[in-house]
């Protein structure tokens, strides 16, 4: 249900203070109401302007947000990788699993895996005597009250990290492995059969040992307070001749991401790795960018090109008082078209952005040296305004055969060492975006801005001083309007007594 506007409104600054004419019997209220509609017109018609001009610089506004939105997903999403995604081939996954990266290069061959890395394991006698967690440490023939125990743990990042944990006699088994599983130390705790199982997270050998108990105060694991170290192992491996070793399963060579699943012997087969151009996936990067620019170039030909309907103007604070809610949105909605209609700053941007890409190009290759010549196109449709239309059959020709060729084309970065290069088409757009965005916010601000610091600002501070000043002319005009009603009946109201002595004489 729509609801209606209650909100009374009077062109008096002073409603309802006033007088109805005794002497007169005239409505002075509703003649100087009318007398003040009048006055008033010159200043409605500010209000209405400034209205215009608020609409126009949050219309700006918008468009810069979709500016801005345009150069950070074209920066977090498209970048030379994607644009030359390769996916890998391997003789056999169930021996090494591999994927490639965009910089993957020539073929390897894994023709053997000696051993696969592992973690440092530990395995401590706690007691002699059957035990469970619920044992306290006591129960276990712990002498002092408390103690703490200092481990030395190899981490992902290669360090050796140093952890101390307290533990006192009244502490259960399941306590304690609680406490080192909880530590933050790196270590797996886990208790049966009397004995404690400390085993690293991290997998691999180091100097010295990846799992080392540096201390232990209380004497728990009956060391006589000497150290306990125990090693992780390395993978060792063979590629292309080479035999390597790894702390971890999971290492790199040549742009390949690679894990080895088991071990193999020569006399089991070797793996060979090679890598291809993943023609599709280096399609929908293609498609997914033009989807994004042809958004932003519809987003920003729509306001230039909406046409101005001049039987909607900006409603006055009269007009909205005798309008429901839903009737003064329907309204605004269509005055506030056109408010942008041929803006020279958004018109240059979607120019200087088709001019970008008519001149990209590239010179890794000569039969794939521009967009045009890998399938990107404007669209031949005027209401599309410069949008981009591909030819996916001749994309994926240029792809499959030089995808570096349409990665340049699309994600070259700009030469700063004075060649003029502007770089590819995702590098010009972003550079092109930038400067129509510092050019519209000169004009209309950011959000949060001051009025005093961009030139709609300053035009709307005008605006509003001169609609102040207004107001304080149009109150001395109604407070001139009733001094003059007032001294009328005031004159009445003597002729009238006056009259009225006559009469009685």
């Amino acid at each position: 249900m729509t609801s209606t506007n209650s909100t009374s409104f009077s062109y008096l600054s002073t409603a309802g203070n006033r007088f109805t004419g005794l002497a007169s019997g005239m409505d002075i209220d509703s003649i100087v109401e009318k007398l003040m509609k009048a006055e008033s017109a010159k200043m409605e018609k500010l209000q209405q302007q400034k209205q215009k001009y608020e609409w126009q610089r949050d219309a700006y506004r918008s468009i810069n947000v979709k500016l801005e939105a345009f150069r950070t997903e074209a920066f977090d999403k498209y970048k030379p990788s994607t644009f030359s995604a390769k996916s890998a081939s391997v003789s056999d996954s169930s021996k090494v699993s591999v994927t490639a990266s965009s910089s993957a290069v020539g073929s390897l061959e894994i023709s053997s895996v000696t051993s696969l890395a592992k973690g440092a394991r530990l395995k401590i006698d706690l007691n002699n005597s059957p035990a469970n967690g619920s044992s306290t440490l006591k129960d276990l023939g712990l002498n002092s009250d408390k103690g703490e125990l200092t481990f030395n743990v190899l981490q992902k990042d290669g360090s050796m990290k140093t952890t101390t944990i307290e533990y006192t006699e009244t502490d259960t088994i399941d306590q304690l492995v609680s406490k080192i599983n909880n530590s933050g130390a790196g270590l797996t705790a886990i208790f049966g059969n009397g004995q404690l199982s400390l085993s690293t997270s991290v997998t691999g050998a180091v100097d010295g040992g990846s799992l080392q108990v540096l201390s232990d105060t209380g004497d728990l694991f009956k060391s006589g307070n000497n150290p306990i170290t125990a090693n992780g192992q390395n993978a060792e491996y063979t590629v292309n001749g080479i035999t390597k070793t790894s702390q971890t399963n999971s290492f790199s060579e040549l742009g390949y991401s690679i894990t080895l699943n088991k071990t193999f012997a020569e006399t089991d087969g070797a793996v060979s790795i090679s890598s291809t151009t993943d023609t599709q996936s280096v399609i929908d990067q293609v498609k997914s960018f033009v989807e994004l620019y042809n958004g932003l170039i519809e987003s920003m030909n729509k306001p230039i090109k909406e046409r101005k309907d001049y039987n909607y103007q900006p409603l006055t604070e009269a007009q909205k008082s005798a309008m429901s809610e839903d009737e003064i949105k329907k309204w605004e909605e269509k005055a506030k078209q056109g408010v942008l209609r041929n803006d020279t700053a958004i018109s240059s941007i979607v120019s200087n952005m088709r001019t970008a890409i008519y001149s990209i190009g590239t010179d890794k290759d000569s039969k794939y040296n521009a967009l045009f010549n890998i399938g990107i196109t404007t669209s031949a449709e005027y209401k599309d305004g410069g949008k981009l239309v591909i030819d996916e059959k001749k994309l994926k020709e240029a792809i499959e055969a030089n995808p570096e060729a349409v990665s340049d084309l699309f994600t070259r970065a700009a030469d700063t060492n004075g060649s003029g290069d502007k770089g590819g088409l995702i590098t010009q757009l972003r550079e092109i975006a930038k400067t129509g965005i510092d050019k519209i916010s000169a004009k209309a601000g950011k959000e949060g801005s001051l009025e005093n610091s961009y030139t709609l600002g300053k035009t709307l501070k005008s605006v509003a001083d001169r609609i102040a000043t207004w107001k304080d002319k149009l109150k001395s005009i109604e407070e001139r309007y009733f001094k003059q009603f007032s001294a009328m009946e005031a004159a009445i109201q003597k002729a009238n007594t006056q009259a009225s002595m006559f009469m009685q004489g």
